[in-house]
């Protein structure tokens, strides 16, 4: 659906391009009480919430959404994965937000062609 075309892989390009915001020598501190992975899984399932209600669609493309979802969780993962675990600061919380509003744009672009 989204995770084989350009569109998603440029998103994943800016996402390695915004690793040194993930630095855990930043020197900012956090006083989120979740992980970053929590606050990924929430905020994409969130997304993909809305996908859902704004669209009418058959149960095998809510499936295909629930696969794609976890392909890109995957992908966050792989990038993310040594600092996962760390609380995030309001940079990352915001640039979180970001980067799954423009995951959801992706899939809203695919569903309305």
């Amino acid at each position: 659906m989204i995770v084989e075309t350009d569109g998603y892989i440029e998103l994943v390009q800016y996402l390695t391009g915004q690793l040194p915001l993930f630095a855990q020598n930043k020197g900012a501190t956090s006083t989120a009480d979740y992980t970053l992975r929590e606050l990924l899984e929430e905020k994409l399932g969130e997304s993909m919430m809305a996908v859902f209600e704004q669209n009418d669609l058959e149960q095998e493309t809510r499936l295909d959404i629930v696969r794609e979802a976890d392909a890109i969780m995957y992908d966050l993962e792989e990038v993310l994965s040594s600092v996962l675990n760390n609380h995030p600061t309001a940079e990352q919380e915001e640039f979180v937000l970001e980067f799954v509003g423009l995951v959801k744009n992706l899939f809203d672009q695919k569903l309305n062609h």
